[in-house]
């Protein structure tokens, strides 16, 4: 069963199919950050790709914008496949995907005024003169709530949460379908991270947009997310609805993370994750999280679980 089935009756905007994503280490050794991962988004959804660091989360997203290499599997958009062409990262922008970084700083060119940064993706694709290019970057700064006197200034006279909203603008820019976000706001305080969200929610719905929402901050996840698929070591384990799953986990892993957030589960001194994350380059046989699971038997040590039915979501777990 795949995950499309947990997903709306709408056809996907962006469809996964069984993504490998490997990387070599040193001469002989390779690394499976993603093993075997489908997941499709509708029009207008929001779905979150939440783990522990090291679950392959960012690996997936910089895949999708055509930044990081595919092993196997595919990658659709809009019925187009990306994962096989030439310059990956030039189809998928041309396709109308665009990224928000977690670190608004390195993302945005120190020499530059953040007016420059933010028209740099349409500068290529439909030229203009200078004055007008600024009154468009104008325009898209204004659109996510910064004055037009900060459009001169450089990255570093800007707070966080303004640099934020000038990497946003700039996503805006090209007029993506889609917006992948790479943890947007783990870098930000508790005040500026609500902001931040309320906007991305807000643009969404004025703009019709689709969001990747990639996340291990569950507070935020609760609040922007129509479904979550959570991964483990490469692997999705469970795939939903945002609310069923937070509000009933099915497996031992999603659990352990709702749990660990007072705000979402019954905050217990063993919430977390017991140990931790294993090796991608060596993970466990059988179910990856088994050394770390409850619950875990015997068999959890040989059978691979495979996603199936259960309460409304998709799960990966033979105890369930």
């Amino acid at each position: 069963m795949t995950i499309a089935a947990a997903s709306t009756s709408a056809p996907p905007l962006l469809r996964i199919e069984n993504l490998i994503v490997e990387y070599r280490v040193g001469v002989r050794k390779s690394v499976r950050a993603v093993a075997g991962v489908s997941l499709d988004i509708a029009p207008g959804r929001v779905l979150a790709l939440i783990g522990e660091s090291g679950s392959g989360k960012s690996t997936i997203a910089r895949a999708i914008c055509g930044l990081g290499p595919v092993t196997g599997g595919s990658i659709a958009f809009a019925g187009a496949t990306l994962s096989g062409d030439a310059n990956s990262a030039a189809a998928a922008g041309l396709a109308g995907i665009q990224i928000v970084f977690q670190d608004s700083t390195s993302a945005l060119d120190p020499r530059w005024p953040v007016w420059r940064s933010v028209i740099e993706p349409r500068i290529a694709r439909t030229p203009g003169k200078p004055d007008e290019q600024k009154e468009s970057a104008v325009a898209l700064l204004a659109r996510v709530g910064l004055r037009s006197d900060l459009a001169e200034r450089r990255p570093s006279q800007l707070s966080g949460g303004q640099r934020q909203r000038v990497t946003i603008a700039r996503a805006l820019a090209s007029k993506p379908r889609m917006i992948v976000l790479d943890e947007p706001v783990s870098a930000l305080d508790v005040s500026v991270r609500n902001e931040i969200l309320l906007l991305l929610d807000q643009l969404r719905r004025e703009e019709g947009l689709t969001y990747l929402f990639v996340s291990h901050d569950m507070g935020a996840v609760a609040q922007i997310a129509d479904e979550i698929a959570v991964l483990y070591l490469g692997r999705v384990v469970e795939h939903g609805a945002a609310a069923r799953v937070i509000a009933q986990p099915a497996h031992p892993y999603t659990k352990a993370l709702i749990a660990a957030v007072p705000s979402l589960g019954t905050k217990r001194t063993d919430a977390a994750p017991r140990g931790e994350i294993g090796d991608p380059a060596n993970p466990p046989p059988g179910c990856r999280f088994h050394p770390r699971c409850p619950i875990a038997v015997e068999a959890c040590r040989t059978i691979v679980p495979e996603l199936t039915a259960f309460d409304g979501r998709l799960a990966a777990c033979i105890r369930l």
